[in-house]
C-alpha cells in the first residue's frame, strides 16, 4: 500500500467517524458529497434517491455541480444510461462524455466540464435505494484502483445512511410516544392529589393505601417519560452540542448539597474527592450536569443503608479529567455488563432492590461522553459494589481553575 491509498483510508476513516455524531441525514450526506469528492481527487461528487414511483433519481446531495444543473430537476432513469445501468443490477456503471446515450443531458454535462464519470448503488441488502457518482474533468480517469475503493466506500456510506434513517425513526416515536403520555399521566396525578388530600371527601385507611400505591407507579412512569424526552432530545440536536468552556469541579460542587441530602435520608456516607484548580473543558454546561447526575444517583439507589459512594474528579493522562462515582452497593452480574449501556436494560439484582428505574441512566450517560469526545469505563462485582470511571479530555490551553 502506497502513501496515496494509506491518505485516502485515513481520509475516508474520518468520514465515517464524523457520520457517527450526525442526527440528520441531510447533513451526513452533504458531508459525504464534500469529503468524498477531496478523497477521490474529483471535480464533484453526488447523491441521488429513488423517488417513490422507481422511475427517476432526484439530487439529495451535491457539492462540485452548478446550481443550473441540479435545477434541472429529477433524472429519468429510461433516459441516463449510466444511472439505470446500476440500478438495474450491475456493480458500477462508469462513462465518458463521448457515449452521449449514457446521460439524460449531455450538454449539460459539458457544460459542467464533466468528463468522466462513475457511479455506485447505494444498496442495502437486496434493495438499492439510491445511486451516489463522482465527477472527474478528465477522461478514462477511473482506473481499477479507483473503482475498488469507491466500491468499499459506497458499502459503508450505505450502511450509515441507514442507522440514521433507523435511529431518526426511533427518534420521532420516542418523542411522539413520551409527548402523548405525558399530559394524560399530568391529568391523572392531579386527580390522584386531590383525593388524597380530601378535597372531595373522606377516605379510609384502605383506599389511601391503594391511591397512595397508584401515585407512586404514576411517578415511575412519569420518570421513564422524562428520561425518554430527555435521551430523544439529545439525539434529535443538529450537529455538534453547544460547546463552552465548562470548569467541571464548579459544577460538580453545585449538585453536592443535592445529593448529599438524598444520602443522608438514605443513611449514606457520601463522599466528594474534588481535585482543586483543574482546567476547564470544552463542552456543554447541561450535559456535563447529566452525566453527572445521572451517574451519582444511580450509585445512590442502587447501595442499600450504611453503604458509601465516592465521588471524584482528579486530573489524569494524558490531557484528562477522570471523574469517577464508586460505591458499595449490590453490583452488576458479569453476564449483565455488557448490556448496560442497552436502552431500557435493568439487571435482575437492580429491578428487586428498586422497583423504580427506567434503564435509561447509562444509556444517557454513554450518550453523553460520546458527544463530547469522552469514554466511559465500569467495573463491578455482585456483593461488593460498582465503580464508574469517566475520561473527559482537556481541550483548552488556558490556565488551570
Amino acid at each position: 500500500m502506497d502513501y496515496s491509498d494509506l491518505r485516502k483510508l485515513i481520509a475516508l476513516y474520518e468520514m465515517l467517524k464524523e457520520g457517527g455524531v450526525h442526527s440528520r441525514l441531510q447533513d451526513f450526506m452533504d458531508s459525504v458529497v464534500y469529503n468524498t469528492a477531496q478523497i477521490m481527487g474529483v471535480k464533484a461528487c453526488s447523491i441521488k434517491l429513488l423517488e417513490p414511483t422507481g422511475t427517476s433519481l432526484r439530487f439529495a446531495s451535491t457539492h462540485g455541480l452548478s446550481e443550473d444543473y441540479v435545477a434541472k430537476g429529477s433524472i429519468n432513469i429510461e433516459k441516463s444510461g449510466i444511472n439505470r445501468q446500476v440500478l438495474e443490477g450491475s456493480l458500477y456503471s462508469t462513462g465518458n462524455i463521448d457515449d452521449r446515450r449514457l446521460f439524460q443531458y449531455p450538454e449539460d454535462v459539458l457544460k459542467e466540464g464533466i468528463v468522466s464519470m462513475l457511479c455506485f448503488p447505494l444498496t442495502l441488502d437486496t434493495r438499492t435505494f439510491g445511486v451516489i457518482c463522482v465527477y472527474s474533468e478528465a477522461p478514462d480517469y477511473f482506473k481499477p484502483a479507483d473503482i475498488g475503493f469507491f466500491s468499499m466506500m459506497t458499502d459503508m456510506i450505505a450502511l450509515t445512511m441507514d442507522r440514521i434513517k433507523r435511529e431518526t425513526a426511533i427518534i420521532w416515536l420516542m418523542n411522539k410516544a413520551a409527548h402523548q403520555l405525558r399530559s394524560p399521566l399530568n391529568t391523572i396525578g392531579s386527580m390522584i392529589f386531590i383525593l388524597i388530600n380530601g378535597y372531595l371527601g373522606s377516605l379510609n385507611e384502605k383506599q389511601l393505601e391503594t391511591l397512595n400505591r397508584c401515585r407512586k407507579r404514576l411517578t415511575m412512569l412519569q420518570g421513564t417519560i422524562n428520561d425518554m424526552l430527555k435521551l430523544a432530545s439529545e439525539r434529535e440536536e443538529v450537529g455538534p452540542p453547544l460547546i463552552v468552556p465548562v470548569d467541571l469541579v464548579l459544577a460538580l460542587k453545585n449538585l453536592e448539597p443535592i445529593y448529599r441530602s438524598q444520602a443522608i435520608e438514605k443513611g449514606l456516607n457520601l463522599e466528594f474527592e474534588i481535585q482543586p484548580n483543574l482546567s476547564k473543558v470544552l463542552a456543554h454546561e447541561k450535559l456535563t450536569d447529566d452525566l453527572f447526575s445521572n451517574l451519582i444517583s444511580n450509585a445512590l439507589k442502587y447501595t442499600p443503608s450504611g453503604g458509601r459512594v465516592t465521588v471524584s474528579l482528579a486530573m489524569a493522562p494524558p490531557e484528562s479529567i477522570l471523574f469517577e462515582v464508586r460505591d458499595t452497593g449490590i453490583g452488576i452480574p458479569e453476564k449483565d455488563l455488557s448490556r448496560l449501556f442497552s436502552e431500557f436494560f435493568r439487571a435482575e439484582n437492580a429491578r428487586k432492590l428498586v422497583e423504580e428505574g427506567t434503564g435509561l441512566g447509562m444509556v444517557i450517560a454513554k450518550e453523553i461522553l460520546d458527544r463530547i469526545g469522552g469514554t466511559i469505563k465500569v467495573e463491578s462485582k455482585v456483593g461488593q459494589g460498582t465503580c464508574v470511571s469517566c475520561l473527559i479530555p482537556v481541550t483548552l490551553t488556558d490556565s488551570p481553575g
